[in-house]
């Protein structure tokens, strides 16, 4: 196996003066950014720090790696995705992006953190700061809109409810929002720090609770990874049950939004009819998984004890679904059918497909404006391109509209998928696994047994495909094989940015309802 196949990325080594160059050479030739990677090197005896630019070009997944040393060039105006990354990393590490044109703290509030503070530094000494005295380091600044009748409406980061913590500054004047300002990390928990040092099985437990909601896939994902570091091949069983239970996932979510969507709207009898069905499916969830959510039913190399799928369950499952899709079915009808309906998300929250390629969105929020991306198809991995054949499919509009019908569309293939691989799931089970199978879980086993020699010093990225787009992780291991460096990016993070422009023009009001076709998660963005 080529070293790129091991990996799940070819790399090229450039000077930082030739990042702008090449970066323009993949985006002119359709490719995008998928993530931006810093990395210490104190403890590996190499230069001391070094950044990875990962890009997805064509069916492939390339990065540009460069020694920054104390700066490099910004990338924000000829990629203006990067803008976040860049931002995070003069956080975070203190390497500083030249040019950048808003470079005030992302992660680490200037209220309470010491300018000079750098916690993924591999010498950060563990101290935040000396106690919430607010300003004792300086103030966040916010954005400015001049002119007369403006004024300013601030909401959160405490909302009412049990939503999480987000800041959402508005400027009007009368009631067309001319810019919102978005602040977050009011909760970051420093995963990627907590990560560090502990073995990659020990890891797992705490990646999958990055966001509740996206447990399975962002679970997936970090295996993935963590899978290519092992060398594990896992048992085409394995492969078959992970995507049931992804797919299950994506669809609850889905049917999920919906229903909230026809909340925010008033249509509260169709949200609960979609609620109905959302619970009988968590029921079947915590049936096959003893989980709601389906928390810890993965492990490396397998499936947990937990979570098992027989033929009578495969059974359950395939007429549950029949009862969620007749459910969907009644609510595409109202969506599309219902003028009372389309008159409150026709053109809301619009965000036009120049902006979605420009801020390299993913998910639904891409696909609702125009991008056929998903990484099943993009990047496949498990049955995905194998077995499993997914048609790529988009909306032009880019409004609430849009989103509404991509998410029920993900409903409907989600469903078609599942009840696929729960009628061939027979010929998987346990009394019918092949002397491969056996074999493979066998090698599996002694891999992760040997693991601690066969991770050291390796690096590898993983992706899934959640419910809202990409998750990625990348792994670096020490000479121990125990977490160097991880660095997670959900697809929240990539997206939180579109609600700027797409709110734009329209009234506070219509916050909430464009919030919610986007549905994206505070606890996977703040990390």
């Amino acid at each position: 196996m080529d070293e790129s196949a091991e990996k799940g990325f070819e790399e090229e080594i450039i000077g930082k003066n030739e990042l702008r160059d090449k970066t323009n050479g993949i985006i002119y030739g359709g490719g995008y950014l998928l993530g931006v990677v810093a990395l210490d090197n104190l403890l590996m005896s190499k230069d001391r720090f070094e950044i990875k630019y990962f890009f997805v070009s064509g069916r492939r997944i390339k990065s540009l790696a460069f020694l920054p040393g104390d700066s490099f060039p910004s990338l924000s105006d000829i990629c203006p995705s990067a803008k976040l990354y860049e931002r995070e990393i003069a956080d975070m590490f203190g390497i500083m992006p030249l040019n950048h044109p808003d470079l005030k703290p992302l992660m680490l509030f200037p209220e309470n953190w010491d300018a000079a503070v750098h916690p993924l530094r591999k010498d950060y000494g563990g101290v935040k700061c000396i106690g919430p005295d607010f300003k004792r380091y300086g103030e966040y600044k916010y954005k400015k809109v001049y002119g007369d009748g403006i004024f300013e409406v601030p909401v959160g980061p405490i909302h009412a409810g049990i939503i999480e913590s987000g800041h959402f500054r508005f400027s009007l004047r009368g009631e067309p929002i001319l810019q919102l300002e978005i602040r977050h990390f009011w909760k970051h928990r420093g995963v990627e720090k907590l990560c560090e040092g502990k073995s990659l099985s020990e890891a797992l437990k705490i990646v999958s609770r990055i966001s509740g909601d996206n447990s399975v896939n962002i679970t997936l994902a970090y295996l993935t990874a963590a899978e290519r570091i092992l060398g594990i091949n896992v048992p085409q069983k394995v492969k078959h049950i992970r995507v049931i239970f992804a797919e299950l996932e994506r669809l609850w979510n889905n049917v999920r939004d919906i229903g909230f969507i026809f909340m925010d709207i008033g249509f509260n009898l169709w949200a609960q009819n979609l609620f109905v069905v959302l619970e009988d499916i968590l029921r079947m969830n915590k049936s096959v998984t003893s989980h709601r959510y389906m928390f810890d039913i993965f492990r490396i190399g397998g499936i947990s004890d937990t979570a098992y799928i027989d033929g009578a369950k495969a059974g359950d499952i395939a007429g549950l679904l029949e009862k969620v899709k007749d459910e969907l079915k009644k609510a595409e009808k109202i969506v599309l059918n219902s003028p009372s309906v389309t008159d409150r998300i026709e053109l809301a929250g619009k965000i036009n497909k120049k902006t979605a390629q420009e801020l390299s969105l993913c998910g639904v929020c891409a696909r609702a404006s125009g991008l056929k991306r998903d990484t099943r198809i993009e990047i496949p991995y498990l049955l995905y391109g194998e077995n499993i054949k997914i048609e790529p499919a988009a909306f032009e509009e880019g409004d609430v509209f849009a989103r509404t019908r991509m998410r029920i569309k993900d409903a409907f293939e989600s469903i078609k998928i599942i009840t696929s691989l729960c009628r061939s799931l027979p010929g998987l089970l346990p009394e019918a696994e092949t002397a491969a199978d056996k074999e493979a879980a066998d090698a599996a086993s002694n891999t992760i047994a040997a693991g601690i020699f066969r991770a050291g010093g390796r690096e590898a990225i993983g992706n899934a495909e959640t419910s809202r787009g990409n998750a990625f992780f990348y792994i670096s291991t020490d000479g121990e094989g125990k977490i160097y460096r991880l660095k997670y990016i959900d697809p929240s993070f990539r997206n939180w940015p579109a609600i700027q422009y797409g709110i734009l023009g329209d009234i506070i009001a219509d916050f909430p309802l464009v919030n919610k076709s986007m549905n994206l998660s505070y606890a996977g963005n703040d990390l």
